[in-house]
């Protein structure tokens, strides 16, 4: 049996040839070759060196930065079971093996904004929900006065609450929530107005959100009975079985009819994602949205006015072999090459992340 012709041969060592990672996109190439020269932690050693988020360098001066990618280790009112808390940690491990090129897109967060890891929030007293709440509140409102755009990894749900109304600043922005659950629960649970099954009733009545403007999907299991305020307050819910008739697509039309061209925020609690997939998580459902189903809802928000988001719930101790925190960052890429986008079409193009830098 013969083998590739000569001239087949010679073409192929042709194409072979090159450094590695080089890019035949030029843009992707001078990107890679501009990492190299600052020793940025890209494609770097999973089990060494500094865990930031998605290698972005870590920050504590918040005097250049765009995008913020922040970690909130706040688990005190945490409903079911504990190990939220070091969601940002497992969060962090796992995404340094995700980006920094989009494989459809080709989106460089890194080209458009100065993207950093600006660490943990941290409190004065961890297991006192108000205090906590208030910590969350001011630290997203100076994000706000600063123009940063956030992506927040949690922790339990209580926390995009303050996280809204620290963006929002009076003024109601959208919602797009993917979860198991509506967490828009009357009353108080355990005694406090701040829990995780009424993130979002609480987030309307400090007009945060608007509920006109505000899309709820994936909701299933035995905490239906309590999503009448989401309908009575004009949210469009969407339970899974109406997802299973919608189809992704219909859900992404879906998404674009209730938010408009206006500035929304996007919260993804860990336990919309089927349990299958997402183990790892405060209260982990059953029959719920498959990892590629997820990732074409987030991509059919492409270009849309998206302001912050956040991954909550994801919790380390259910998560022996990394499959929710690994799953959690490739969707946390896919929100903050979003992110990213939008930042610049709202602010303009004005510096590139740079590692090295002063802290």
């Amino acid at each position: 049996m013969s083998g590739f012709s000569p001239e087949k041969r010679a073409r192929l060592e042709a194409l072979a040839k090159g450094e590695f990672l080089q890019s035949s996109d030029p843009r992707i190439d001078a990107f890679l070759k501009r990492m190299e020269a600052e020793k940025a932690p890209v494609f770097a050693d999973v089990y060494a060196g500094e865990m930031n988020f998605f290698n972005a360098p870590r920050r504590s001066n918040l005097d250049d930065v765009d995008l913020a990618c922040i970690g909130i280790p706040f688990e005190a009112s945490a409903p079911v079971r504990g190990g939220t808390r070091l969601g940002p940690r497992s969060f962090r491990e796992w995404s340094k093996v995700r980006g920094p090129v989009h494989d459809v897109w080709r989106t460089i967060p890194f080209e458009l904004l100065s993207m950093a890891d600006v660490g943990d929030i941290s409190f004065e007293s961890p297991h006192d929900v108000n205090s906590c709440v208030e910590t969350i509140r001011r630290t997203f409102a100076e994000f706000r006065k600063r123009g940063i755009t956030p992506y927040s990894v949690g922790g339990v749900h209580t926390m995009t609450h303050p996280i809204l109304s620290g963006l929002a600043a009076g003024k109601p922005i959208g919602l797009v929530q993917i979860d198991a659950h509506a967490d828009t629960a009357r009353g108080t649970f355990q005694g406090n107005k701040f829990n995780d099954c009424s993130v979002f009733l609480n987030a309307v009545l400090d007009e945060a959100i608007d509920p006109e403007r505000t899309i709820q999907i994936g909701m299933r299991g035995s905490l239906s009975p309590y999503w009448d305020f989401s309908r009575e307050a004009g949210m469009r819910l969407i339970p899974m079985h109406e997802v299973y008739e919608l189809g992704v697509k219909g859900v992404i039309a879906e998404i674009r009819r209730v938010i408009g061209d206006g500035p929304f925020y996007f919260t993804l609690d860990t336990d919309g994602i089927d349990a299958t997939f997402m183990p790892g998580t405060e209260l982990p459902e059953p029959f719920g949205f498959t990892t590629r189903e997820m990732v074409q809802i987030i991509r059919g928000m492409h270009g849309m006015d998206i302001v912050g988001a956040d991954m909550v719930e994801l919790c380390p101790p259910y998560d022996p072999n990394g499959i929710s925190a690994n799953i959690s960052a490739a969707l946390g890429f896919e929100t903050v090459c979003l992110l990213a986008e939008a930042h610049v079409r709202r602010h303009g193009q004005k510096r590139k992340t740079h590692w090295g830098l002063a802290a």
